[in-house]
């Protein structure tokens, strides 16, 4: 599994108003080939300032992601953006600061780049862009696209998502109706599906990243809040 597609998953502006998707804590659990790890995601505000994160941590690694941003006239304002991991396979840091100010994108640490914000594109976050697809799916839009940030060389990549289907799925033996919401990229053969469930404010129950080389996952364990 490479260094992009962990951030992916693990964490993976636009018409969205702060009371559509409420603040929430919970557990997941991350598997692939190289790792089983389980985290916290939370959603909060903190003064004026809304902020993703990821915390997990076992006896080979320690991650943590973290996105704040802005949500003003119904949009979302990406503002930070920080990676820090310390598995034993792998050391990088990584963090991704917006500054309006000079109209400027800059990644500090393992990857260093620079690039001028394109005032024409609202470019995402991997963790603000999760909040954004449960927007979408959530207000009935089963179509739509988002420009999320290049974490290895700058700028952004459009992603195209599309809702497959709406199938019944089991969390904590309970069946909830889940969208199944598939995420492409031009030129790219990795799909990444989300499960959404209804009943659950369209919290992710799993995530399936596939590629001809693996298949990664992501799924809900247990809710700690929500609302």
């Amino acid at each position: 599994m490479t260094y992009k597609r962990m951030l992916f998953i693990l964490i993976f502006a636009i018409n969205i108003n702060s009371n559509d998707i409420p603040y929430y804590s919970a557990k997941y659990k991350f598997e692939s080939n190289e790792i089983t790890i389980v985290g916290v995601r939370e959603f909060k505000k903190n003064e004026d300032v809304y902020e993703m994160t990821f915390n997990a941590s076992n006896l080979l690694a320690s991650m943590k992601f973290s996105s704040e941003f802005n949500i003003s006239n119904n949009q979302v304002y990406s503002i930070k953006y920080d990676i820090k991991i310390k598995p034993k396979f792998l050391d990088r840091d990584q963090s991704i600061n917006f500054d309006y100010t000079k109209n400027i994108i800059e990644s500090t640490g393992g990857k260093k780049w620079e690039e001028s914000i394109d005032l024409n594109k609202i470019i995402l976050d991997p963790l603000n862009a999760q909040i954004m697809i449960r927007t979408f799916v959530r207000k009935g839009i089963n179509k739509f696209s988002l420009n999320i940030i290049d974490m290895q060389q700058g700028g952004s990549k459009k992603y195209f998502f599309k809702v497959k289907s709406v199938e019944d799925c089991i969390f904590n033996e309970s069946i909830l109706t889940c969208y199944i919401v598939e995420r492409v990229r031009d030129g790219s053969r990795r799909k990444v599906q989300y499960y959404l469930a209804e009943e659950l404010e369209y919290m992710f129950i799993k995530i399936l990243d596939k590629s001809p080389e693996a298949t990664n996952k992501l799924e809900l364990q247990e809710i700690l809040s929500l609302g």
